[in-house]
């Protein structure tokens, strides 16, 4: 299994058990520790991915940086909200990807990730909103035998 959390987090007891789990050496844990990435990096992944050179991505790279904080995860939504609204394109007249950045900054999207995130979790299917509400009053984590007693396993995990 898998488990992610923030180094910051407030449960304590989903620490305690990662912990406990490692001492008792009955399973490898491996703690891996990503912190922001910095605007170069993400001019460096932004070039990478579309092809670019890092002197034609270097605004969008600002921009990235300005709305994720430079936090990973939000730089992945952040990317798939503004491909998703077309606000980044690959654009087969100019053979390469095109945006405007004043547009991205002043469009839709807001400054506050917290909304990003709430506009992507509000277009999933309302049945899986539904069990995500339900499933976050166990905690961090629940096993998927806990979706089989609650009758949401099979149906909820093919939306997911």
């Amino acid at each position: 299994p898998v488990g992610a959390f923030r180094s910051n987090e407030k449960n304590d007891g989903f620490i305690k058990t990662v912990n406990s789990i490692e001492q008792s050496e009955k399973a490898k844990v491996t703690k891996l520790a990503i912190g922001e990435l910095a605007q170069d990096d993400i001019g460096k992944l932004l070039s990478t991915k579309l092809c670019l050179p890092i002197r034609y991505t270097k605004k969008l790279a600002e921009l990235v940086s300005s709305k994720s904080g430079g936090n990973p995860f939000f730089i992945v939504q952040f990317l798939k909200s503004i491909v998703e609204n077309r606000m980044l394109e690959f654009s087969i007249n100019e053979k390469r990807w095109m945006w405007d950045c004043d547009v991205i900054d002043m469009k839709m999207i807001s400054d506050e990730v917290a909304q990003l995130l709430t506009t992507r979790f509000n277009q999933l299917p309302l049945p899986l909103i539904q069990t995500v509400k339900i499933v976050s009053c166990f905690g961090s984590q629940v096993e998927e035998s806990m979706l089989g007693l609650l009758n949401l396993g099979a149906d909820v995990l093919r939306m997911a």
